[in-house]
């Protein structure tokens, strides 16, 4: 349980340090994270078969959606020990601009 942790930990970061990522999502019928004894990691689900990533993107987007979502699942890869690891875009989240 402890290696889902760090596993999960690593791949936030890693998914957060992504541009265009805004932050990670919460699930959205059930809570997406991942439970330590007395720790949690929202937006990433770590499982023995695979890991899931839910990600809130900002608007405008960098990149169309499917690449931004491939991308982080290029960054987060080599954190994952192996597992196939699927990327969510649970929400979009408009920048505030004021030229807008």
């Amino acid at each position: 349980m402890a290696d889902d942790l760090q596993t999960a930990r690593a791949v936030q970061d890693a998914a957060l340090a992504t541009e265009g990522v805004a932050s990670l999502g919460t699930g959205r019928w059930a809570e997406a994270a991942t439970y330590g004894a007395r720790d949690k990691v929202t937006g990433v689900v770590v499982s023995p078969n695979e890991v899931r990533v839910h990600i809130v993107v900002n608007y405008p987007p960098p990149e169309p959606l499917p690449a931004l979502a491939e991308r982080v699942r290029e960054r987060v890869t080599s954190k994952v020990g192996g597992r196939p690891t699927i990327v969510v875009v649970e929400d979009i989240e408009v920048v505030q601009d004021e030229n807008l």
